[in-house]
Formats: structure tokens, sequence, C-alpha cells
């Protein structure tokens, strides 16, 4: 039985993906039942603790090819939650329109799929986080393959849900490292799409906690969304330290929030406390590896996240 059900989910996801892809399989096995076993398997896969599928091992995100074999592995990761697993292909001119006569306009590749509404809404609810990693060699547990396992974790279990009122976006953004122009484009994507947006949630970053406080750091101009974390976060009995940011102006190159910021959507950015000093110090190092995570407090605060989506997608 067991064997059969393998057969069935291997079918699954090459006929999620097939239409985009033509190689092996990187996912040939079902992940872990338990959260915060397959956070473990999704983090080591993408930071080469694991190998994907029977021998390649993805020691960065960095380079090219890399970041097609990342690309991959999500496309599949995706299938797995049973919906149909997208990419939007974009191409980014540089600053200077001139340069591109000398070099090639940057291109890239970002990941998405919808969860959809049970009553055909046409409001989405995006959660959002970059695959790419900030250097060569860096294989980048903690930035970002744990928001990329916290994303997946949130889509996993509403898509339990009997009732959901609002469409869920999970999109992996590429090139977050090079001035956030995989999340640009996809913010220009969903504007060509006139999707109506309820809300963006972005997670960078959410596997180290110093202190052991278990603290949440959030940044947004929006005062609801805010309040929705803080709301939560509080039946958790979890600290959140906010930072409150003005939109006017603003020009900000540090993390996919930073790229919807300016053209006014209601975005919140959400994970370790970066910018309250209790961060990983391995950043865009060879040592942001899978033994420098604390998986407790990336469950933790995947707990507090499907609280805070749930809620805004069942009211």
């Amino acid at each position: 039985m067991r064997n059969y059900f393998k057969i069935v989910f291997l079918s699954l996801i090459v006929s999620a993906c097939q239409s985009e892809r033509e190689e092996i399989l990187l996912i040939t096995e079902e992940l872990p039942s338990d959260k915060i076993e397959y956070q473990k398997k999704i983090v080591g896969q993408l930071s080469g603790e694991f190998t994907l599928g029977t021998t390649t091992l993805l020691k960065s995100r960095w380079e090219k090819d890399e970041r097609k074999i990342a690309k991959e592995y999500l496309l599949e990761l995706v299938a797995t939650l049973g919906i149909d697993s997208k990419v939007q292909h974009y191409t980014a001119p540089n600053l200077n329109p001139a340069i591109d006569l000398i070099l090639e306009p940057f291109r890239g590749t970002n990941v998405y799929g919808i969860l959809p509404s049970t009553n055909n809404s046409e409001e989405y609810v995006v959660l959002g986080g970059h695959y790419d990693t900030g250097k060569r060699n860096a294989p980048g547990a903690i930035d970002n393959a744990t928001g990329i396992a916290l994303i997946y974790s949130v889509a996993k279990e509403l898509s339990k849900l009997e009732v959901r009122n609002r469409n869920i976006v999970v999109v992996f953004f590429d090139q977050e490292e090079e001035e956030l122009i995989g999340s640009k484009a996809f913010a220009d994507y969903m504007i060509e799409q006139k999707w109506n947006v309820h809300s963006i949630h972005c997670f960078d970053m959410v596997g180290w906690d110093g202190d052991h406080d278990s603290a949440m750091e959030t940044f947004s101009a929006s005062k609801a969304l805010l309040e929705s974390y803080q709301d939560i976060a509080a039946q958790h009995d979890i600290p959140i330290k906010e930072i409150v940011i003005d939109p006017v102006g603003y020009e900000r190159n540090s993390t996919d929030f930073d790229a919807f910021v300016p053209m006014g959507f209601n975005v919140i950015g959400a994970g370790e406390c970066f910018y309250h000093r209790d961060s990983s110090p391995y950043k865009d190092s060879p040592q942001d590896t899978f033994e420098t995570v604390d998986f407790d407090y990336l469950l933790s605060c995947s707990n507090l996240v499907e609280d805070v989506i749930k809620k805004i997608v069942t009211e």
C-alpha cells in the first residue's frame, strides 16, 4: 500500500510540473507528517544537509545553475500541497539601459502556487519569501530556507480548512539578494493580473533565537496588520517587536518586504529579530548551515503565523 501511495505521489508531482520541466525528480519520497520534521527536511534539502533525489546536493543557491535546481525543487514542493505549481519568468533591465548593450539584463524565475478559496473569492493573501542565497558557498539554511519552510507549513495547514474566504498565494522569489529583483517583478505581475490583494506577508530568516525569548519581529506601515500579529502573538505568549514603517518616500532594498511598500500594497514583514540584534551572525557566509537553525523557534513562529493567516482567510 505504501509503495502504491508513493507511485501516486510521484505521478501527481510529475503531472503538476511536466509543463515546466523534463528532468529527474528531486523529491522522491513523501515528506514527514510531523511539522517540525518536514520543516527540517525542507531546510536540509535546500541547504545541502540532505540530498535532492538520489545524488543532487544543493550547497548554495547563488549561481544561476544552483538557483535553477532550487527552482525545480520548489516546483515539486508546491505540487505536494495539491495545487498547481507555476513559474513567473522575468527579465529586468539594468538601471542604465545603455548597460544592456554590454551586459545581459537580469533574468530569473519566481515560483508560485495558488490555494483557492472555497467560495470563489477574488481576494488574495500572499505569503512570500526568497530562495536565493547572498553569496557563493553560502548554504542559506536560515537565510532563507527557514522562510520557505514556514510558508510551506502555513499553506499545508490552511489547505486542510473546510472554509477559506480568500485565495492564498504561496510565492518564492528569485534574486532577493540582487536588489529585490524577483519580488519587484512579482509585484508588477500582480498588478498586471489585476489581483485584488488583501495583504502580503513576507518572511525572511526565521531560525535564530539567541536570547530564547521566542520573539518575532514585524515591520509594516499597516496598523491593522501589525495588530493582527500582536493579537495572535499574545494568545501564543510570544513577544512581538514592532517596527512601524513610514511609506512616504520609502526606498529601502534590504528584504522582499521593501519591494511592495512603494507600490502601495498592504504588506507586512516578519522573522527573527534582525533589527533588534538577535539574528543569525552567519548570514551570507559558509556557516549559515542546517546545524545553526533553531527548529523549535521556527516551529513557534510558524504556528503563530498559521493562526494569523487562518483568521484573515476565514473572517
